[in-house]
């Protein structure tokens, strides 16, 4: 087709605007290069079988073309890419193999795919001709995998459904409405993806033979697709190079593959600079060019110190890593172009170049990408990293707005948002570099991936899926890769209840090792007083709105303590007492507790998990993680709880101590046992009752588990025994500080059972007092502080409220984690405030308060002041002053006036919503990261 009739076939279709625009966005567009026709093509590959011996004369014929020097097909994927993919699928050669398989599982690969756009009444047509929701944008998503599915499945295996399949849905979108494409909220991060998975198809479909006339790519398709799809989907929603990050990179992996098919050459070559360089951006601070997202950092952003040497960071990591690995997976995605169209930059510039010294994407800034993803996936596995400051906002002049201070640890761990793996076949097959040197925690990462299907959260995921894209990345498989075979392959998952935990993890001393017993895998650990270390990745519980329940599978020769915490040196958050085993396997179990549930926590427990094991030389061997444990195990429970037990008794006093544990099992019988009870006591294995005379003082403590044989629960207990009673009464309200004030209805039963014990000190029958004694050692571990204290003695208010806006988020507010928040949806928009009840019992005195906002958002804390209430209707303004724009703990004083003043009820509330730092605009959202209290809690004395 000529240049002049195309522009009048757009003025036939199209309003004088869109002309324009198109003129402005469009080269003179190639005829199709489709082969000719084979009708005697039937090649098939089935979902469980591939024909490795059919007839190439059937296979549908590619056609590469150059057209105004761009190679087609070539959104990514090349004519000699695609044949190698087809080659080793049909000789079922790995790796290729097993991916498709994997691939075939997905809806999108299914023979009956309908469009998610055809109208009821006529398939052929679209449901809307308007672009103009995210609602409608779910379709696009899903048409476009399905499009490129079935394109990829046409060209794989031949048969005439796939093909029809993928020009019908792309046929259907050619229908579109430029005139009613409207921008929407996130549309720009949205559509790219789909735009660019459309593409491709069309570039295969559209270079391939058609077993049909009425399946050949003719100019009218391409016109309209041009014209109804492509263009007025880049021109609303993605050409723009002042997005935040990653949100300039997902609308540029949809445009590029736009200007590729059309041969748009100066948008081509403006797309290439805005991914390496983006020099015209307007906030660099956040410009998401290879350059400014994978910075080079010589300054530290906080202290304005030099970094020497300078070390490239990978700056989104700031804000969390969800987001940062979809940075690296959209630079292998915008890298697949450059490469399919052999197009190479200036080493500075990042201009489209071909002198002697031009450089491909993966070399550009002496390999930036590549860094970026050894230094992402150091932090990621689970490393001790170092982070620099650094400006993530900044004005047109370069003075920062925002300042990243430290990584953030949402979705740490997490692996199924990174789809880069190509890059190691691009280092290992095409440029032959070690990358096990070179780049050593991604090559670390490369071999612990998670498989192409996998469980997350109990449910089955296909990466082939991915709505972010990337899960692609064996499609660019270099035909070197055969050598492998399936050495590389990651293991596959095939229960949804179990996480093995040998296939990802990482030791930090010499202590543990993978070991394999017959068909059985698992992580060998050599328990030492001073502690083993391990951490786990991609650790995604399920769903557990019905449990929190998890089971650790293991076995032991010996006793051992397991602490499980969210970092490396942090305080555990649980402590499993191991029994000695004696080299059965056993499950033990423990609940992630609600606060693991609400929303700020949820994705960062999700993923990473510290293990510190110690033990007297024990060996303890671990296998997986149950994460349905509350649906298959029925764990003992303990009548009296699974906290420590401390039992004060005398010499010569019986014990007599019911240790009996229930289980929701009717069916199981519970055993109990232990290794170290005292010489001369007896445990019932059947009851768990434990008698003994002790005829010596001293501390005698021992592990006891009840155990219905697949599951074990274990309860640390402790006899101290005295020489006389009156020594053992001391032992039993050794925990009670007289110089602490508790609440009176605590304080009255410790009191009243206190004077009991000792009104029975000479009267008492040994049996009785010793009961006695455990009753009153209960009630003193009963005891309510009136004001618990946090370590920086503000008060512990979360364990005190009886009732907040916050709800279960509350416990978020004070585990010095701004990065873990109660969500902006809690607080009670349009007023933009929280309030906090003690209850009709209790009143606060507070001194002063410290508010940090949530992490990065600053915005969300600032302007914001304390009051104070006692009928949550008439309030008083304690705080003078008003948080200031700060991402650090702002302390705000109580009027002096006010500061002996006692309130039921305290409330946050933002009076003067201040600009955000990345869109410069009043987002009026309430998110507090961290709150204190300063100050004391009082109980009001009831007449």
């Amino acid at each position: 087709m000529n240049k002049n009739l195309f522009y009048l076939l757009w003025k036939q279709m199209i309003s004088s605007a869109l002309v324009a625009i198109l003129l402005f966005c469009l080269l003179p567009i190639s005829t199709s290069h489709a082969a000719p026709q084979n009708d005697s093509i039937t090649a098939s590959i089935q979902s469980d079988s591939v024909n490795s011996n059919e007839s190439t004369s059937t296979e549908p014929q590619i056609e590469p073309t150059i057209s105004n020097g761009f190679a087609h097909p070539g959104v990514g994927l090349t004519a000699d890419q695609l044949q190698t993919m087809r080659s080793m699928v049909k000789q079922k050669k790995e790796p290729w193999y097993s991916y498709y398989q994997a691939m075939l599982v997905s809806s999108s690969a299914s023979k009956s795919i309908k469009s998610s756009n055809a109208s009821a009444s006529d398939p052929s047509k679209p449901a809307s001709i308007a672009f103009n929701s995210q609602g409608f944008n779910s379709r696009f998503i899903a048409d476009g995998l399905k499009a490129y599915t079935q394109a990829i499945l046409y060209y794989t295996t031949g048969e005439t459904v796939y093909r029809a399949n993928a020009m019908n849905i792309i046929r259907l979108w050619s229908q579109m409405d430029p005139s009613q494409y409207v921008y929407f909220s996130d549309a720009h991060i949205h559509t790219g993806i789909p735009l660019n998975r459309m593409v491709a198809a069309a570039e295969i479909l559209r270079y391939t033979s058609s077993p049909t006339q009425e399946l050949e790519w003719t100019d009218n398709d391409t016109t309209k697709f041009t014209t109804n799809l492509i263009v007025p989907v880049t021109e609303t929603f993605l050409h723009n190079n002042n997005r935040f990050m990653n949100q300039h990179n997902y609308p540029l992996i949809g445009a590029m593959a736009g200007y590729i098919f059309t041969d748009n050459r100066e948008r081509y070559n403006e797309s290439v600079e805005w991914f390496t360089v983006n020099k015209t951006a307007v906030n660099q601070g956040f410009n998401g060019s290879i350059k400014q997202l994978f910075r080079l950092v010589d300054k530290n952003a906080a202290t304005g110190e030099t970094v020497e040497p300078p070390v490239v960071e990978h700056v989104e990591m700031g804000r969390d890593q969800a987001h940062g690995g979809g940075d690296l997976t959209n630079a292998a995605i915008i890298s697949r172009m450059l490469l399919a169209q052999k197009t190479k930059v200036d080493p500075v510039e990042g201009t489209v170049s071909i002198a002697t010294n031009a450089v491909d994407p993966y070399e550009f800034l002496d390999e930036r990408i590549l860094k970026a993803a050894d230094f992402f996936w150091k932090y990621m596995l689970g490393y001790d990293s170092n982070w620099i400051p650094v400006v993530y906002s900044s004005e047109p002049n370069g003075n920062a707005k925002g300042i990243y201070y430290r990584f953030s640890d949402s979705y740490r761990g997490r692996m199924n948002t990174a789809n880069f793996w190509d890059l190691y076949y691009y280092y290992t097959y095409i440029r032959g570099i070690d990358l096990k040197e070179k780049a050593p925690y991604y090559y670390e990462a490369f071999h612990k991936r998670i498989p192409s299907n996998y469980y997350h959260q109990g449910s089955l995921k296909i990466n082939w899926d991915n709505v972010d894209g990337g899960g692609d990345f064996w499609l660019y498989l270099p035909k070197e890769a055969v050598e492998e075979g399936s050495s590389n392959l990651p293991p596959s998952q095939t229960n949804a209840a179990f996480i093995e935990l040998e296939d990802r993890y990482v030791a930090f001393d010499p202590r543990s090792a993978t070991k394999k017993q017959d068909e059985l895998s698992y992580v060998e650990v050599n328990a030492s007083p001073q502690g083993s270390r391990l951490v786990f990745q991609n650790i995604s519980y399920a769903d557990r709105s019905n449990s929190r329940l998890i089971g650790l599978r293991f076995r032991t020769n010996g006793e051992a303590t397991v602490a499980l915490s969210n970092e490396k040196n942090s305080q555990p958050y649980h402590t499993l007492q191991l029994p000695d085993t004696q080299g059965q396997w056993r499950y033990i179990t423990y609940d992630m507790g609600i606060q693991y549930v609400s929303y700020g926590q949820l994705d960062k427990e999700y993923n990473l998990l510290y293990l510190t094991i110690t033990g007297d030389s024990s060996t303890v061997d671990l296998d997986h993680l149950n994460v349905l444990a509350g649906q298959q195990l029925s764990p003992p429970v303990f009548v009296t709880g699974a906290q420590k037990e401390v039992i004060p008794t005398f010499t010569g006093a019986p014990i007599m101590v019911d240790f009996s544990a229930t289980d929701l099992n009717v069916n199981d019988d519970v055993y109990y046992s232990s290794n170290g009870l005292p010489e001369g006591s007896i445990l019932d294995e059947h009851t768990g009752r434990l008698t003994w005379t002790p005829e010596a003082t001293g501390n005698f403590s021992f592990l006891l588990t009840a155990s219905d044989g697949t599951t074990v629960s274990t309860k640390k207990i402790q006899i101290q025994v005295e020489s006389n009673r009156s020594q053992a009464i001391n032992v039993a309200t050794d925990t009670y500080n007289p110089d602490t004030s508790y609440t009176s209805s605590s304080i009255r039963v410790f009191n009243d059972v206190y004077k009991e014990t000792v009104d029975g000190l000479n009267s008492a029958t040994d049996e009785q007092f010793v009961n006695q004694l455990i009753q009153l050692k209960k009630q003193t571990e009963q005891l309510q502080q009136l004001s618990p204290e946090l370590a920086d003695g503000s008060l512990d208010y979360s364990t005190i409220a009886t009732h907040s806006t916050f709800g279960t988020s509350i416990s978020m507010l004070v585990d010095n984690n701004n990065n873990t928040y109660p969500v902006y949806t809690l607080s009670l928009y349009p007023n933009l405030y929280h309030i906090i009840d003690f209850g009709s019992d209790y009143k606060v005195s507070a001194t002063k308060f410290g508010l940090q906002s949530r992490m990065n958002f600053v915005d969300r804390m600032a302007g914001s002041i304390v009051l104070g209430s006692n009928d949550n209707t008439h309030w008083v303004r304690l705080t003078p002053a008003e948080s200031r724009f700060t991402d650090e703990m702002d302390i705000l004083n109580v009027a002096e006036d006010q500061q002996n003043q006692q309130y039921r009820y305290f409330k946050i509330q933002m009076i003067h919503p201040q600009k955000d730092v990345l869109s410069d605009r009043v987002q009026n959202l309430m998110e507090l990261g961290e709150f204190r209290i300063y100050g004391q809690r009082h109980e009001i004395v009831q007449n």
